[in-house]
């Protein structure tokens, strides 16, 4: 009768604890996501197991700390962002060791994470949780009176995590594709800068999607001195890590350009900053600072794959530069600066190795294949120039790692050509540079360029803040030479306001000293600047 009875709660048990884990890893957990599928689980693990606390910690391999993800009881431990190191404390044994740890009595044990002191928790019991023998985290359950977890309990716990496992790595993937895609969409430029008689053109295409995705990025700036500066680099690594090294670097590079700082010192603070930041990345950069008056550039590398230069009669040359080690590796690297001729109707493009390396493949073949994509597309007109490049290279080519490619174009000014510009002072200096360059392509002299860039400038700066003040507005800029002068018209279509002169108000008088002619007229329609200035030859 005994035996019978015994038997009989055996079997009520065996079917309990299949009931409790058809509960705990039912199918519906795969349909949710990571933060719901997560806070189910652990009610169920928590409730199935009797227990006071329960904890998820997720494996960050890149610092290869556990994160604390999500808790039952232990609510501190997510909102303090707790992070324990593999093979320190309770989680981080269970993480190094791969195998369940019970610790009965916590006082008398080491503890990395204090708050399960505080909590009072008294006894431990955690689990690996683990795909196809690949460690994602930790689960744990505690209680706060002492408890002999049982060899029932470890088995019972430890089957729910390798249950949920397959899920919680699905729906961590998932959260981590569509973070990597959002920080690569929103890091790239929503639009390149629209200069008179300069064409970019870029592309970025990722080899995969989700984690899958790198860090390849680039960026293109109008800098005060009216040069532009063409930015490409690539993050070694892939997902979340190296998109948000990326987004650091970006940020950086943009900060210190501003400063104003040489391209080799920006190029070494960059290098010091990701070694300080102790992510264990590292990544290749380029940068590249046009000065599109006097058809110059200089460029400096960090590890990166030079660019390639089509001249204007079209033959194409690498753009080999001494350079450094990538940045990351190690403090006190030097960048050497290389400069480089850009005359009118040249094509610069950079690009990330995903768009010359191929498998079994020398680089070199690659870069030859470069080369030859270049001279081919400086004869194409269809498409923009880094699309000519790419269908000549890629195209069809599946590609086995993303692709990021910057070209800049310098055309011809012509004899007349009209540009928008924003009512912003940041416009002015690539304002100056313009008009610079299309009175140098006119043949104008030294004395004659500056004056009419310089009065141009004033007769903008006058539009932007005596007409729109700081609201936001555009104002155009016309230029014609007939090569016996040349006539630049500012217009505006704000409304004109006196502002005090704080060391300003003699725009009017500085513009009659750099030019021939000014006209001013004034309506309610907005402002119109007239300056003429005749150009050497003229017998006039």
């Amino acid at each position: 009768m005994d035996a019978s009875a015994d038997q009989a709660s055996d079997g009520a048990g065996a079917n309990e604890r299949l009931e409790i884990i058809q509960q705990i890893t039912d199918s519906a957990l795969a349909y949710m996501s990571l933060e719901e599928m997560l806070s189910e689980l652990l009610d169920r693990v928590r409730g199935g197991l009797e227990a006071d606390t329960a904890a998820v910690l997720l494996l960050d391999e890149d610092r290869d700390v556990l994160v604390a993800r999500a808790a039952r009881g232990l609510e501190e431990e997510v909102r303090q962002g707790v992070r324990v190191p593999v093979a320190r404390g309770f989680a981080g044994r269970v993480a190094a060791q791969r195998r369940p740890v019970v610790i009965e009595d916590l006082s008398r044990a080491e503890v990395v994470n204090p708050i399960l002191r505080q909590k009072g928790i008294r006894s431990l019991l955690g689990v690996p949780v683990q795909v196809e023998g690949r460690l994602i985290g930790v689960l744990h359950v505690g209680t706060l009176v002492h408890r002999a977890f049982d060899d029932d309990d470890i088995a019972l716990l430890q089957l729910a995590a390798d249950r949920a496992a397959i899920a919680i790595d699905r729906a961590q993937l998932t959260e981590q594709r569509a973070v990597t895609e959002i920080m690569q969409r929103t890091l790239l430029p929503d639009a390149l800068p629209q200069v008179p008689g300069v064409r970019f053109s870029a592309k970025y295409l990722p080899a995969g999607s989700g984690v899958r995705i790198g860090g390849d990025w680039y960026d293109v700036l109008q800098l005060a001195n009216g040069r532009l500066a063409l930015v490409i680099g690539d993050v070694v690594g892939r997902g979340v890590l190296a998109a948000s090294v990326m987004s650091e670097i970006r940020t950086a590079v943009r900060a210190y350009l501003v400063e104003g700082h040489e391209l080799a010192v920006v190029m070494a603070l960059l290098n010091d900053m990701l070694v300080s930041m102790e992510r264990r990345c590292s990544a290749t950069a380029a940068i590249v600072e046009l000065d599109l008056e006097r058809g110059e550039l200089q460029a400096v590398s960090a590890g990166h794959l030079p660019g390639l230069l089509v001249g204007p009669d079209g033959a194409p040359a690498l753009l080999e530069c001494r350079g450094g080690p990538p940045l990351g590796v190690m403090t006190g690297i030097e960048y050497p600066i290389a400069r480089f001729q850009f005359d009118a109707g040249s094509a610069l493009l950079l690009y990330t190795d995903g768009l010359v390396e191929r498998r079994g493949e020398s680089i070199d073949e690659g870069l030859r294949r470069l080369a030859e994509a270049g001279r081919l597309a400086a004869a194409g007109e269809e498409a923009s120039f880094a699309d000519r490049v790419y269908r000549a290279l890629v195209d069809e080519t599946p590609l086995e790692d993303d692709v990021a490619l910057l070209a800049i174009e310098s055309l011809a000014l012509g004899s007349s050509f009209q540009m928008t510009l924003d009512t912003r002072p940041a416009v002015l200096a690539g304002l100056r540079s313009v008009i610079g360059r299309w009175l140098i392509n006119a043949g104008g002299h030294a004395d004659e360029v500056f004056g009419m860039a310089l009065a141009t400038s004033e007769a903008a700066a006058n539009a932007i803040e005596h007409a729109y003040g700081v609201h936001d507005g555009t104002f155009t800029v016309r230029c014609e030479t007939d090569g016996a002068q040349a006539r630049v018209v500012v217009r505006d279509s704000g409304r004109w306001r006196e502002t005090h002169p704080h060391g300003r108000g003699r725009g009017l008088e500085l513009m009659r000293s750099l030019v021939d002619e000014v006209d001013v007229q004034r309506g309610d329609g907005g402002t119109t600047v007239t300056l003429v200035r005749r150009l050497a030859g003229d017998a006039g």
